[in-house]
């Protein structure tokens, strides 16, 4: 069997969280359920593919073994923040610092070792660092609340959006920017310069939809206008690709819906007071991003270094039925927007037939070991 390198446990934790909140739609609140999903499921898995990539962006040496404890703890501190809102509302002030602890050690270890690069770190992870800086003011945003609580509404919209669009939204979008490239077959020799030039229209969309959700929501229309900038510049460097990108393997396809279904998303603001829906944020962007690109990672983590027949099978297998589970996401979107109950079940199908892939790969590629 392949070694099962870190990243992968935190990417099936973070498909069985998903699963999770669907499975418990009925018997938790709703805030529970998104923190089961963001905070437990996808902090870990953004911090340990933020780690994975930073050696490479910053051409420097192999993760030193305590790096890897920072997801775990991030975990951990989404597991008590899902429990804050669950029961006990006082652990606020130890999960809520103790995520922020972590977001900052791995902030300054990453700043380290892009002042130790051979030469210029790459852009990409100018975006990591900025992303991190959101989600600490994110927290502190919920921290605040316990001074100010009449504040509550604009600081929980405050803490929502620099969660959904400036942690999770800026490291998507960078990361996109160096993996479709890869995913699709084709060279990108501008992204570097793009990914360095436009973080600041993105970071201005970021605190414009920020602000527009917490305070005022006409804000948001110079935000998204902002962010749709940022992604039309992805456009053009896979003009004449497409035919090539569906047939490289199913990851384009989910990765270019993931695409598109984030800058969906971000219009809803225009028509919700300011507000990203996040059933949209869910089924459009996160969904179809986290399955199109582990996709892509799994196999890369299962066997590293140079690329195999064996890996590239692996990864064509769990690309298959892309264009599926991508449909099949934005079906369930439009009906939880429509209000509709099976909206939530429908959006599952796609999940558990993808942890089906990656279970049924998994199996045969210790069949073929044995």
């Amino acid at each position: 069997m392949p070694s099962f390198f870190f990243p992968a446990r935190f990417a099936i934790a973070a498909l069985l969280a998903f699963l999770g909140i669907i499975g418990w739609q009925n018997a938790w609140p709703q805030a529970v359920l998104v923190h089961l999903l963001l905070a437990v499921g996808g902090l870990p898995l953004i911090l340990a593919v933020m780690i994975y990539f930073t050696p490479v962006l910053t051409r420097s040496g192999p993760i030193p073994g305590w790096i890897h404890a920072l997801p775990l703890l991030a975990m951990v501190a989404g597991g008590l923040g899902v429990w804050t809102l669950a029961r006990e509302w006082w652990l606020l002030g130890l999960a809520a610092p103790l995520a922020m602890l972590t977001a900052a050690v791995t902030l300054g270890w990453m700043s380290r070792r892009a002042s130790r690069s051979l030469g210029s770190a790459h852009p990409c992870l100018l975006w990591y660092q900025t992303a991190l800086v959101c989600l600490m003011l994110g927290l502190l945003a919920i921290l605040a609340t316990l001074v100010w609580p009449e504040q509550w509404s604009p600081l929980r919209s405050a803490h929502r959006h620099l969660n959904l669009l400036g942690w999770i939204g800026l490291t998507a979008v960078g990361t996109l920017q160096v993996l479709l490239p890869t995913v699709g077959g084709y060279t990108d020799p501008l992204a570097g310069q793009r990914l360095f030039l436009d973080r600041k229209y993105a970071v201005l969309g970021v605190v414009l939809m920020t602000g527009g959700a917490a305070w005022e929501p006409w804000l948001s229309v110079p935000g998204v206008v902002a962010w749709g900038w940022v992604l039309a510049r992805l456009l053009p460097p896979m003009h004449g690709h497409g035919i090539r990108m569906a047939r490289a393997n199913g990851s384009a396809i989910s990765l270019l819906g993931a695409l598109f279904g984030f800058w969906c998303a971000l219009v809803s603001a225009l028509w919700q007071q300011g507000q990203v829906m996040l059933p949209l944020f869910l089924t459009l962007f996160l969904f179809p991003l986290v399955t199109g690109a582990l996709a892509h990672l799994l196999p890369l983590w299962w066997w590293p270094g140079l690329a195999t027949p064996q890996r590239n099978r692996a990864q064509h297998l769990l690309g298959r039925w892309a264009l599926l589970r991508v449909g099949t996401f934005w079906l369930a979107g439009a009906g939880l927007v429509a209000g509709a109950a099976w909206g939530a079940y429908l959006a599952a199908a796609p999940l558990l037939l993808f942890l089906g892939q990656v279970a049924w790969l998994a199996r045969h590629t210790r069949t073929e070991q044995a």
